[in-house]
């Protein structure tokens, strides 16, 4: 795997070539980089498989130099610090990135899952949405959903409630369809937190945008604008009435 390292500082660089030495011995680091504009010159001129991207640089972001290439034609992994919004961009689009300092561990896992990697459309997909959400109001952002077989991009808007099913989730849609994906209830409620969704349940995350009414009696229950009811779990109940007011 010939692989591009681009970072603004050295010393990182120098760790993952050294880390890259000894848990990817396979591969190559065949260009370097600091920055946006020399990023993309490496890029161009080494045609990597794999790029290994820092976010905050000196000339720009990873998102600029992402943008100003056309046709996405290798694999990703972000390589940033404790950024919380870069992080759930990421998850948004389902694209892989390690924590500075870079963990060994964390390295190898994210090297693994890339190689692992054949379908060069479905990495252009969740590149092209990392892209475009940056720029689009959180109401038109997109979230990326992999099934067995599909890979779907949704309009967080559009998700009416997110049901648990053991370590998957079921995700209701305005359009009818339920897309099943391999994640947890509890990793989309983190990522989905501040888009007017509602943890109601321990089984259900709700999009207060598709709220109908709430019964009280029976414990409580929810009527969604699709027609599905659900259960208010009683220590929610008293959240559940704040954030419908503050709507």
């Amino acid at each position: 795997m010939r692989i591009v390292l681009i970072d603004d500082n050295a010393a990182v660089r120098e760790n993952l070539r050294l880390l890259l030495k000894i848990y990817a011995p396979e591969s190559s680091v065949v260009g370097e980089a600091n920055g946006v504009k020399s990023g993309l010159v490496c890029i161009k001129e080494h045609k990597p498989d794999l790029v290994l991207l820092d976010v905050e640089m000196n000339d720009g972001t990873g998102f600029d130099l992402l943008a100003l290439y056309p046709d996405i034609d290798f694999k990703l992994i972000f390589v940033t610090g404790h950024n919380e919004y870069a992080i759930k961009a990421f998850k948004y689009s389902a694209i892989d990135y390690v924590l500075k300092p870079v963990d060994p561990d964390d390295l190898q896992s994210a090297l693994t899952k890339a190689m692992q990697a054949h379908d060069a459309q479905e990495e252009r997909i969740k590149v092209t949405n990392l892209v475009q959400n940056k720029s689009l109001a959180l109401s038109e952002r997109k979230i990326l959903l992999k099934d067995a077989e599909t890979v779907y991009l949704v309009l967080v808007s559009d998700v009416i409630r997110c049901e648990s099913e053991a370590n998957y989730t079921m995700f209701y849609l305005v359009d009818k369809r339920k897309i099943m994906v391999s994640k947890t209830l509890k990793e989309f409620d983190q990522l989905l937190e501040g888009q007017s969704f509602f943890r109601a349940h321990q089984s259900h995350l709700i999009n207060l945008s598709h709220f109908d009414r709430y019964e009280k009696k029976e414990g409580g229950i929810i009527h969604m604008k699709d027609g599905s009811t659900l259960p208010v779990a009683v220590r929610k109940k008293e959240a559940l009435l704040t954030a419908l007011s503050q709507l």
